[in-house]
């Protein structure tokens, strides 16, 4: 509970006057809550003494009208508190949550799943805000409530009665929090489980075409069974422990009442206490078994946030890898990047995907790459986004290393375009203009336009504000690559880079995007990825990549002299056109 509350002392502090208000509240409300017993305690002795007038009576009545209307009034606005600050502190954790997700690199990425980031994301970070909002309640009301009523009970009626019906409760309280702690810590091996069930759903979900091309429903279901069972069974042992909780507690409450009740009786018939102060006994012992489970389910509600805090901070604490130095220098064109030993090795392999990389990219030129699948065509020019840093060598940026720089710049002057199209269920303009959202509307014409998009505006059903489907479904491969296309080059970018971007396209769309990129780029860099030599054929320079290392380099002509690598897959390609 003290780790919670140290978790969320700043957000205390911020809305310290709602929590003062809800603190106010939560008295009012138990003071409200005892004093109809009471009264009805004391109408009953009159009634018994045979002193009722109508006077009287019209005063208990009222009083027991008034009292509940109060209470009424009193929870509403509680409740109204209560919950705005909950979505107030759920929202600020989110905010923060995602922030740190967008702040992480690739590597961050590559140790932790969809499925796990969404849990800690939605049912973690509720159960924290669940329980930081209810410790008032559950805490400091319940307790209140508990402790007034034991004093009325003790000080106003029977301090033995008091002592001996209520003393057995704790015992109860005791062995339930045995089993608290038992049940917490299983709970955090729940996560997990829960965490692959997320997961594999979610990957069922976006893989859902493939499965179906592939005739593979059966064994995905299968799968699907496996990991949900597992969270079936998961929570059955959770619910066991639970099981555990009432039975046990209401048997010892039982026997509470029974006490007060043989007790009780007993002091009347010695004349120690009225009928009314014994109804209004086993009332507040009726009252009392609500806030004892109240505190009971609060105890859970913070067993399950403590688990969720310790995962939350498991993110927080991860520190990137790639991050901006304390002087980093902003950067918003530049004139040459040179590769210097460039070697790059993925965290989780064992063998380099780059080596000995040497290139120089001047302003201007135009790049193509090419290579055999896994050469690491990608993994070179994505080392221009900065998801990871270069594990040898230097990549420097006029002279000075990409490291100097700061990273959300080095990536604004490049335009990235993907092998998988990452598309949103927004209308086609939307989805191109997370591109440059300031962008004017000549801009948007003219990113559509070097694309080679606009021809297929006429068969979308609402033109360029036609909603795009979920991942893209309702695109085509080419028209999800030109949207792509598109995105990245209404930023204008001082370096575009496509990625294999050009597969799914026609030759004449081919030529078409590349005519338009030599048109409207001249001055800027472009780098393309591809395995269809038509499209690097007319760039300054030409690398070929094996096995991680450059092997050939030179423009077109230069590279069909040399009759390597080049030559023969270039002479294949003609031959298969």
């Amino acid at each position: 509970m003290i780790n919670i509350i140290k978790k969320i002392s700043w957000f205390i502090k911020r809305e310290w006057k709602s929590y003062i208000m809800m603190l106010i509240f939560l008295i009012v409300i138990a003071l409200l809550s005892l004093t109809p017993a009471y009264i009805l305690g004391i109408a009953i002795d009159v009634i018994v003494s045979k002193t009722l007038t109508w006077q009287s009576l019209i005063l208990i009545g009222s009083a027991l009208v008034i009292f509940p209307i109060f209470r009424y009034v009193s929870s509403l606005i509680y409740n109204y508190t209560v919950n705005k600050t909950s979505q107030k502190l759920a929202f600020e954790f989110r905010k923060i949550y995602l922030r740190k997700l967008f702040s992480m690199d690739a590597e961050f990425y590559e140790r932790f799943q969809k499925g796990d980031l969404i849990t800690r994301a939605t049912s973690d970070l509720d159960m924290i805000t669940v329980a930081a909002t209810s410790i008032l309640e559950g805490i400091i009301f319940n307790s209140g409530l508990i402790m007034i009523a034991i004093t009325i009970m003790a000080t106003t009626i029977s301090w033995q009665l008091t002592l001996l019906s209520v003393t057995i409760m704790p015992i109860g309280i005791t062995i339930l929090n045995i089993i608290r702690v038992r049940k917490r810590e299983y709970v955090k091996k729940h996560r997990v489980i829960f965490s692959e069930m997320t997961e594999k759903i979610l990957e069922s979900v976006e893989g859902q075409k493939t499965i179906r091309a592939y005739v593979q429903e059966e064994n995905d279901l299968k799968e699907q069974k496996r990991v949900i069972n597992n969270d079936i069974n998961s929570w059955r042992v959770i619910i066991n422990y639970e099981n555990r909780l009432a039975p046990l507690f209401e048997s010892v409450y039982a026997i509470a009442y029974i006490l007060a009740f043989v007790f009780g009786a007993y002091f009347i018939m010695n004349q120690k206490m009225t009928v009314g102060q014994l109804v209004i006994f086993i009332s507040y012992l009726g009252i009392l078994y609500g806030p004892i489970i109240s505190i009971s389910g609060v105890f859970q509600h913070i067993n399950n946030a403590t688990v969720a805090v310790d995962r939350f901070d498991e993110i927080m604490k991860v520190e990137p890898k790639v991050k901006d130095d304390i002087v980093a220098e902003p950067i918003i064109d530049f004139k040459q990047i040179e590769f210097k030993n460039v070697g790059f090795k993925f965290p989780m392999d064992e063998n380099p995907t780059l080596d000995q990389i040497n290139l120089t990219i001047k302003k201007g030129e135009t790049i193509g790459i090419v290579g055999p699948t896994g050469s690491g065509k990608s993994t070179l020019v994505r080392q221009l986004l900065r998801e990871f840093n270069v594990t040898e060598g230097d990549i420097l940026i006029d002279n000075k290393n990409i490291k100097k720089y700061v990273t959300k710049d080095i990536r604004t002057i490049v335009g990235y375009v993907p092998q998988s199209h990452i598309l949103f269920r927004r209308k086609v303009t939307d989805n191109i203009l997370i591109g440059n959202p300031q962008a004017t509307i000549d801009q948007l014409n003219l990113a559509i336009k070097i694309a080679d998009f606009e021809k297929d505006l006429g068969y979308l059903t609402h033109g360029i504000q036609t909603k795009v489907g979920e991942g893209g479904t309702t695109l085509s491969g080419g028209q999800k690559q030109r949207l792509s296309i598109a995105r990245a080059l209404i930023k204008d970018p001082q370096i575009l880079i496509l990625d294999d971007s050009l597969s799914a396209v026609d030759a004449n769309t081919e030529e078409n995007i590349l005519r338009q990129l030599k048109t409207f780029r001249s001055g800027k860099t472009n780098i393309i990825v591809a395995h269809r030599f038509s499209a690097v054929r007319e760039a300054n320079l030409i690398i070929v990549l094996q096995q991680g290392r450059i092997v050939e380099s030179g423009n077109h002509e230069e590279l069909m002299q040399k009759k390597g690598w080049y030559y023969e897959q270039y002479n294949q390609q003609m031959k298969m056109n």
